[in-house]
């Protein structure tokens, strides 16, 4: 029996298959990095990385994040916590963010739920990044990358560990698999799963 492989998109992550000539389809790989909804506001926060009048805890920070999703700042940063709805579900999260003005890099982070590419959902810490005008890697405004901290068996990973996806400036993700932190640069490194 031979197989064919195809390869699909669902929920903006890529899906390969073997489908035997029978018709049955048997997953061959998948890409087990979450889905994260990457909103309007958070973008607009992209092209003006500022606290708004209400943002608790203003401070200067050199880092943002939990345990294997978080990042550190080039330098100390703007730090400010805030409630806006940054993945457009209607539901306002209260969200941690850091500026890092050498890097042009708005970070975000907080614990939320989050779509997987199984169909399940799972919650956890979301770490986001977004470039903003002016960068220094010279990155469309507005597009960045999110991780996520995995566990065996969750949202479908073999092994534990960290999962992302880059993102361009409209919020579709163009990567997706195991991701590295890479705390020199502010970006990540993804090992495209297939």
């Amino acid at each position: 029996m031979r197989n064919r492989t195809f390869t699909a998109t669902s929920l903006g992550l890529t899906l390969c298959f073997a489908i035997a000539v029978n018709g049955h389809q048997t997953p061959t790989g998948q890409t087990v990095a979450p889905k994260v909804t990457v909103g309007g506001k958070l973008q607009a926060k992209a092209t003006s990385p500022s606290p708004a009048a209400n943002a608790k805890q203003q401070s200067q920070k050199a880092a943002i994040g939990k345990g294997h999703v978080a990042v550190k700042a080039s330098g100390p940063s703007s730090f400010w916590a805030e409630e806006v709805d940054v993945d457009d579900d209607g539901v306002v999260e209260n969200n941690q963010f850091l500026y890092d003005a050498k890097r042009g890099m708005l970070f975000t982070y907080r614990e939320d739920d989050f779509s997987c590419a199984n169909g399940g959902t799972a919650s956890g810490g979301i770490l986001e990044a977004l470039y903003a005008q002016g960068n220094a890697a010279g990155k469309p405004v507005g597009s960045g990358w999110y991780v996520v901290n995995l566990d065996a068996g969750k949202c479908g990973a073999k092994q534990s560990g960290v999962y992302g996806c880059k993102f361009d400036a409209s919020g579709n993700p163009t990567e997706c698999g195991v991701a590295t932190i890479n705390n020199t640069t502010g970006e990540i490194d993804v090992a495209v799963a297939n």
